[in-house]
C-alpha cells in the first residue's frame, strides 16, 4: 500500500491544480468581463452619437440612450461619470469617424484617379449629397450641431472648433494658393448648406441649394 507521505504528496499535488484552474477560470472572466464591459461603453458612445447628430444635445437622454444600447440605466455610471462626459466623448467619437470617411474618400477616389483632377470637389461632394442630408444621425457633427452649439458646454464647443480647424485643413491641401481664410470660408459654405437644405421642406429647393454650393465651392477652388 502507498505509504501515507505519497498519499499526501499526491493530495497535495491534486489540491495544488484544482487551485491553478481556479485561479485561472477567474482570470479568464476577469478578461471576459472587461471585454463586456468594452463592449456595452463602445455600444452607448455608438448610440449617443448617432442620436446628438440626429436628434441634438438637448434631446439626449440618459435612460433613452441606455435603452436604445440594449443596456440598464443603472449601468451608465459604471461607463461614464456624467451625461456631460458623454455628450463630450460622443462628439469626438462622431467627428473621428467623420475625418476617417473623409479620408477614405480622398483615398478611394485618388486611385481612381478622379481625386488628381478636382480635390476639392470629392470632398464637397461628400458633404454635399443627398444622401448625407437625409441621414444626419450618421453624418457630419459639425453640419448637425454647428446651430444649438454656441449654447453648449466649453468642451463640446472646443471639441466643434477642432474640427473645424481640421476640416479647413484638410480643404487646405486641396488649394493651389496659401490663404487662410478661403478653407474656413469653404467649410462654412458647406455647413450652411447642409444645414439650409435640411430646414427646407421643398427636397427641389434642397438640392438646388446643394448643386449651386458644390458649384460656389468648386469655383472658389479653381481661383485660389
Amino acid at each position: 500500500m502507498p505509504s501515507s507521505k505519497f498519499c499526501m504528496l499526491i493530495i497535495m499535488h491534486i489540491f495544488s491544480i484544482m487551485l491553478i484552474m481556479q485561479i485561472v477560470k477567474r482570470v479568464m472572466k476577469m478578461g471576459y468581463s472587461q471585454a463586456q464591459k468594452a463592449e456595452s461603453r463602445q455600444r452607448v458612445l455608438e448610440t449617443a452619437a448617432r442620436q446628438i447628430r440626429e436628434d441634438g444635445i438637448e434631446a439626449l437622454g440618459v435612460a433613452d440612450c441606455m435603452r436604445r444600447a440594449g443596456l440598464t440605466h443603472g449601468a451608465f455610471y459604471g461607463h461614464f461619470e456624467s451625461r456631460d462626459a458623454l455628450i463630450v466623448e460622443a462628439l469626438e467619437y462622431a467627428v473621428a469617424l467623420s475625418e476617417k470617411r473623409i479620408a477614405a474618400t480622398v483615398a478611394a477616389a485618388n486611385a481612381s484617379g478622379s481625386a488628381k483632377k478636382e480635390p476639392l470637389r470629392v470632398i464637397a461632394e461628400m458633404f454635399l449629397s443627398e444622401k448625407h442630408i437625409k441621414d444626419p444621425g450618421n453624418g457630419c457633427a459639425l453640419c448637425s450641431l454647428a446651430g444649438e452649439a454656441r449654447h453648449a458646454a466649453p468642451a463640446v464647443r472646443e471639441s466643434l472648433t477642432q474640427y473645424v480647424h481640421k476640416l479647413a485643413a484638410r480643404i487646405a491641401q486641396t488649394l493651389a494658393g496659401d490663404s487662410e481664410s478661403l478653407p474656413l470660408g469653404i467649410v462654412a459654405t458647406i455647413v450652411g448648406a447642409v444645414t439650409l437644405a435640411r430646414a427646407v421642406d421643398d427636397p427641389e429647393t434642397a438640392r438646388s441649394i446643394l448643386a449651386g454650393s458644390l458649384d460656389l465651392i468648386v469655383a472658389q477652388g479653381a481661383e485660389a
